[in-house]
């Protein structure tokens, strides 16, 4: 481990003969010096005990200030030495002087959570914190410096072989670890940027979608009032969804007086884009029965939580005999399924769902290659 000691640096000595105190020592073969900011004549100081001479308050005050500047410099070594870590002395002199690049990623990112708690959907909230909680099992003691590009690699590798995580998971543990480093970052936590030489996994999303087909049974069984209470209200919220396109976290802050003309108009919580929706006849029914004669407020005044409604609505799907990992999500990818196949149109689909770029709709790939299928076969009658 390096020897640090204070020096007196006499070839800067002041007209009053007082010279400035440095601590000194060597890393990777390099001089370090860090500036204690006093100065003192050579009769004041004592270079053996590596103290000032004298007494009162001022002087062990300034004692005191060695001394804790011995402290903070050991400190960064000898915790590079229990990691095994080299540090050059462009790394020690961050360190130093960025305190917070020593403290716990996962701290940070965790309390930056709770700060954000009432900002974000609490679905947003969950996942973020439950994937640093998933970091925290793995290296409870990451901080900031520890993050590098091979980290990053190893850990995705990680989640995805030790975990049997999906890649749209592990792509989305990766994201959310990127936004609070990089947060951390911008508060000078750390200076480098380990995702600029670390290639984020992709995934492919996952679309789950009602069929045409499947979407009129359901309708059916809900006419029919097949389903036990619950299952039936979650039902009702979800064909709402499947016929609005709307998202459940804008279905909940959705008004009464955003709808008129036969029309919702609102904008949506999550890309800021303001959306025009026309109401087809199921949707205006469906309106009809949530507003019953009121005329202002929340359309959903008791919405229930995403929790309940996901379980219920999967409940209901089974009861329904439909076979597939039915969300409130899913609501919204049923409109767009059917609405494209119907139109053709990804520009008008992509106002209806508020993004904010078509490339956002590209996610709906599976009906734009059918699409390209059928476009294409229609030459066939040439050969």
């Amino acid at each position: 481990m390096a020897n640090v000691r204070v020096s007196r640096r006499s070839d800067a000595e002041r007209k009053d003969g007082k010279a400035p105190l440095y601590a000194v020592f060597c890393l990777a073969g390099k001089k370090v010096r860090i500036p204690l900011n006093l100065f003192v004549t050579s009769r004041q100081w004592d270079s053996g005990k590596q103290l000032i001479k004298g007494s009162g308050t001022e002087i062990r005050d300034k004692n005191l200030l060695i001394a804790n500047t011995l402290s903070r410099i050991n400190e960064i070594l000898i915790e590079a030495r229990l990691r095994c870590q080299r540090l050059t002395k462009e790394e020690f002199l961050f360190k130093y002087h960025n305190p917070g690049s020593s403290a716990s990623f996962a701290k940070y990112a965790l309390e930056r959570i709770e700060r954000l708690k009432t900002t974000i959907e609490f679905s947003t909230y969950r996942h973020h914190k439950t994937a640093i909680e998933k970091l925290i099992d793995y290296s409870p003691d990451i901080t900031f410096m520890d993050i590098t590009s091979d980290w990053l690699r190893v850990y995705a590798a990680h989640l995805r072989k030790d975990l049997g995580n999906a890649p749209g998971t592990v792509a989305k543990n990766m994201g959310i670890i990127r936004t609070h480093f990089m947060a951390g970052a911008r508060e000078g936590r750390a200076e480098h940027n380990p995702f600029e030489n670390f290639r984020m996994p992709k995934s492919d999303p996952q679309v789950t979608f009602l069929t045409e087909e499947e979407l009129t049974r359901v309708c059916a069984s809900y006419r029919d009032h097949t389903l036990p209470a619950p299952e039936h209200e979650a039902l009702r919220i979800w064909l709402f969804m499947a016929f609005t396109g709307m998202h459940i976290s804008d279905l909940r802050e959705l008004r009464i007086e955003y709808i008129y003309n036969d029309e919702i108009r609102y904008r949506r919580k999550k890309t800021k884009v303001a959306v025009s929706v026309p109401l087809s006849l199921p949707a205006k029914n469906l309106y009809k029965e949530f507003a019953a004669d009121r005329r202002n407020g929340f359309l959903l005044p008791d919405m229930p939580s995403d929790q309940w409604f996901n379980r219920r609505i999967k409940l209901a799907m089974e009861r329904m005999e439909i076979r597939k990992n039915i969300s409130a999500k899913s609501a919204r990818h049923t409109f767009a399924t059917i609405f494209y196949r119907r139109t053709k149109d990804i520009g008008t689909l992509s106002k209806l769902l508020g993004h904010t770029s078509v490339k956002h709709t590209m996610v709906y790939t599976h009906i734009i290659n059918d699409a390209k299928i059928e476009g294409i076969s229609s030459f066939d009658s040439f050969a």
